[in-house]
């Protein structure tokens, strides 16, 4: 076994490590992420990727609690999309990017109750 071996070995895997992590934080990068709020009576969605392009054009989807889809609408170019709520209770709000960037939020009645009582 020569003297070099065991750093050729070292390098390899440390080749191999920055290979795999480099890979792993590229996925992570566009990963989309969903972020609602409620305000003034109206519900905001803003969609963005996990590296800070914002989401344009992404399909809004709004679907009550039983699965029913109550609106739907698109981000702008700042990803950003709004609406008046057809009524204040559970929903769930989907944001379809393409096949493999999709994200989705939970608002509950509480939700509601609580942007209420901050503008009192």
């Amino acid at each position: 076994m020569s003297k070099t071996q065991p750093i050729r070995q070292a390098a390899f895997l440390l080749a191999t490590t920055m290979l795999f992590l480099s890979l792993a934080s590229s996925a992570l990068a566009h990963a989309t992420t969903l972020w609602c709020y409620v305000e003034n009576n109206r519900v905001y969605v803003e969609g963005f990727f996990m590296g800070g392009k914002k989401v344009q054009n992404g399909h809004v989807v709004v679907v009550n609690d039983k699965g029913e889809k109550v609106l739907e609408g698109k981000t702008d170019k700042e990803g950003k999309f709004d609406f008046e709520p057809p009524y204040q209770g559970d929903m769930t709000i989907l944001l379809k990017v393409d096949q493999a960037h999709d994200a989705d939020f939970e608002l509950t009645e509480q939700d509601f109750l609580d942007a209420a009582a901050e503008t009192e």
